[in-house]
């Protein structure tokens, strides 16, 4: 049996009490005798049979084994979909639909309330998106480049929206299985920087840290490097050759090369050409890069010079400490030439690019 979850990324039981529950069905139109199965999702989401009973008389029935926030799931013979639910209440009832076990109805317990209310802001957002991608669409065909840019402004001010409504759902559901399934989603889908999961995280209560769910989520947020694709960018700063003070954000454009070189670094100066043709070909559509140097003490001269001999026209900085370079630190350098590739809210999106590679991402991160 194949069940596929289009809402969940990560879905795995959890326990917390021990009184027993009993789950009663009612589904019209369907013949006596069909099979239904009960399954509960165990870790990696593999389907773990647990019993099969049939429709008698339009009603079926399980006996569960405790009250314990299981992700359950029923399946029943001839009938599209599958019916989630957490088997959060001693007594649950549903109104199965025969057209398709998603839109059935379920009356239970809290985490079940949560589970409908996170699948319905899911849902909503997406219906929103494909529409407004539909529309773009039709302006596309007919060559409309105004309504073109503004329905992709559209779609990023709902990808904002839907980001926002997410965290405050993590943030307000800390004692349910439902809040962790919308965090692991948003880790998933890296639409919250890796390095603040850990915030949300820690804010959840010790029993559901304590589930498997909680505890591999925990464990993959420990894994989480603080330059690791996904991650928000750490700040800096630094003197540019003038001796002004220039910051990341300041330098930032809605796609920004971080490139760590030196004057001295050969394998820097032989890439440095196929940056300035990118920065070249997508300065005008929001690409920016700061150049960070390590270059050695008393050796400004230097640095200077390759910027001008290799025309790098954007802003550079570097306090000229060789490998103790404090920004080279700050984003565990120790060999380069090195890049990292953020987006305009400064989540790295890319390391290490080259040639062509570096080319299709800035290409595709500017939606072109």
């Amino acid at each position: 049996m194949k069940f596929i979850l289009s809402f969940f990324s990560l879905l795995l039981f959890i326990g917390c009490n021990t009184s027993n529950s009993n789950l009663k069905a009612t589904i019209d139109n369907v013949e006596d005798g069909t099979n239904v199965y009960l399954t509960q999702l165990g870790p990696q989401n593999i389907p773990i049979p647990l019993d099969t009973t049939q429709v008698q008389n339009n009603t079926f029935e399980f006996d569960l084994k405790e009250v314990n926030q299981d992700i359950n799931l029923i399946q029943i013979e001839g009938v599209n979909g599958n019916l989630i639910f957490i088997n959060d209440a001693e007594s649950i009832k549903v109104e199965a639909s025969k057209d398709n076990l998603r839109s059935s109805k379920i009356e239970a317990g809290q985490h079940n309330k949560l589970l409908k209310k996170y699948i319905n802001l899911i849902t909503s957002y997406s219906k929103e998106k494909n529409f407004i991608k539909s529309e773009q669409q039709k302006a596309i065909q007919q060559q409309d480049e105004i309504a073109v840019l503004d329905y992709r402004l559209d779609l990023e001010a709902i990808d904002k929206e839907a980001n926002e409504a997410s965290i405050n759902f993590i943030k307000e559901n800390t004692h349910s299985i439902v809040g962790m399934m919308a965090l692991s989603d948003a880790m998933s889908s890296k639409s919250i920087p890796l390095n603040k999961m850990k915030s949300l995280y820690d804010n959840y209560k010790g029993e559901v840290k304590d589930t498997p769910l909680g505890k591999k989520l925990g464990q993959n947020i420990a894994k989480i490097g603080a330059t690791d694709i996904g991650a928000e960018a750490p700040q800096f700063s630094g003197p540019n050759p003038d001796g002004d003070i220039i910051s990341l954000d300041e330098a930032m454009g809605k796609v920004t090369l971080i490139d760590f070189w030196a004057s001295w670094c050969k394998p820097c100066r032989i890439e440095n050409p196929n940056i300035v043709s990118i920065y070249n070909d997508y300065k005008d559509s929001g690409f920016n890069v700061i150049g960070v140097s390590l270059d050695k003490p008393n050796r400004k001269d230097a640095w200077e010079k390759a910027i001008a001999d290799d025309n790098l026209e954007w802003n550079h900085v570097s306090n000229l400490k060789h490998w103790q370079e404090p920004i080279a630190q700050k984003y565990g350098v120790r060999a380069i030439p090195a890049a990292f590739l953020i987006d305009e809210n400064g989540i790295i999106i890319g390391k290490d690019l080259r040639g062509d590679d570096l080319r299709n991402k800035v290409k595709e991160a500017l939606g072109e």
